[in-house]
């Protein structure tokens, strides 16, 4: 395994990451890929003040998040310290993929991690979400250790809420084990940030209130719509800019249900021992991509999980790994091109825009497709014996 070209290569591509953030070379509309730190440094500098943000729509994370957000303030102040911060969770990650790749002699994992920033641009290092996939990436490379996976899950879910679908990638006979790690973990976080911040859990109400973020896949019709025919028109509500038209709650719910719908398929598999021979890291992949295609949101730092859980699943790759990969390559590259080159464009109809939104949603939806029709025929293995032992 090449150690050094891969180390000047996450060492090249986050130096270009840092000048076009910081708007030190050219990139489109630059002033856009660290625009969210603006807002984490607001909040912290009210948070270092003792003022929290419990009827601030925009606020959307659980309590640890404000742990980050003020550390990254307190280190540097405009968005300097968060960056920073953020470029440490970044190294951490790949280094531990680094490690666990010259193991087990497979540079693939570290090598996709690597190449993330240029697939979905500099917004890696300007956003959150680097942090949660920290969390993650520990948690599935403890996946033997039911302490350190529990603990792990724990932290990511006071982070950000899509971790907890790691659960589902417990082994079979550690699940009582990681539950208790986890439940104590998170129960303990929970009340000491309690005492820091007593309504700690207040932005779960203020997801309720959410409506279809443009970039969701639920609002491609409205967009195209919107691009055709007829203007549609959006609004900047909670956060993010959602369209503002008739319908937009039922097609909400509609996806939401569908969601719950696979993401139970997907645990009636694994409590029933129908995925005992399945890769957790297939597992965890499958199921925060679920949770991407019938949410309400697609922002496209969320690709930053999936390349994390990408790079976790290539230690063992599952069938038709490499399709599932070109096509999460294809789309959070698109992603990169519309936020935030075409955003405004993308916003007001722009035919190539939403045009380039459409191959983007589609092939999402066509990789976590291959990644289910995947995870159904190993259930399906483990329901026929004969099919199981002709598979060995």
């Amino acid at each position: 395994m090449r150690v050094i070209p891969l180390s000047l290569g996450w060492l090249s591509t986050r130096v270009w990451v840092l000048l076009s953030g910081f708007s030190v070379i050219y990139y489109p509309k630059s002033e856009f890929l660290f625009s969210d730190v603006h807002l984490y440094d607001w909040w912290a500098g009210n948070l270092a003040d003792a003022h929290f943000p419990i009827n601030d729509p925009m606020w959307q994370y659980p309590p640890l998040a404000a742990v980050v957000f003020l550390a990254g303030y307190l280190i540097a102040g405009n968005t300097v310290g968060f960056v920073y911060l953020a470029l440490i969770a970044d190294l951490a990650i790949f280094v531990l993929l680094l490690k666990r790749g010259r193991e087990l002699s497979n540079s693939q994992p570290v090598f996709i991690w690597m190449i993330a920033p240029l697939v979905i641009g500099p917004i890696l290092l300007g956003r959150f979400d680097v942090f949660v996939t920290l969390a993650a990436v520990v948690a599935l490379l403890s996946i033997g250790q039911a302490r350190k996976f529990g603990i792990a899950i724990a932290i990511g879910t006071l982070l950000k809420v899509w971790p907890l679908l790691l659960l589902l990638a417990t082994p079979k006979g550690f699940a009582l084990k990681v539950l208790a790690w986890f439940t104590a973990t998170f129960a303990m976080g929970s009340l000491l940030l309690s005492f820091w911040w007593k309504d700690s859990f207040s932005f779960i109400g203020g997801q309720r209130s959410r409506g279809l973020q443009i970039e969701s896949i639920g609002a491609l019709p409205y967009q195209l719509w919107n691009a055709g025919p007829s203007q549609v028109s959006s609004a900047f509500q909670f956060g993010a800019i959602e369209v503002v038209a008739s319908g937009t709650s039922l097609v909400s719910l509609f996806v939401t249900l569908v969601g719950v719908v696979l993401l139970g398929i997907l645990f009636y598999w694994r409590m029933f021992g129908k995925l005992g021979s399945a890769n957790p890291a297939d597992i965890a992949l499958l199921a925060v991509l679920i949770s991407l295609v019938t949410s309400r949101v697609l922002s496209p730092q969320y690709m930053v999980w999936i390349f994390g859980l990408l790079a976790m699943s290539a230690f063992s790759p599952q069938q038709n790994f490499k399709r599932i990969s070109v096509l999460i390559f294809v789309s959070g590259g698109i992603g990169q091109i519309i936020y935030p080159w075409w955003y405004l464009s993308f916003q007001q109809g722009g035919v190539l825009a939403v045009t380039a939104q459409a191959i983007r949603i589609l092939t999402l939806l066509w990789a976590t497709g291959i990644a289910w029709k995947n995870m159904k025929e190993l259930s399906q293995k483990n329901l026929d014996p004969i099919a199981g032992h002709r598979a060995s």
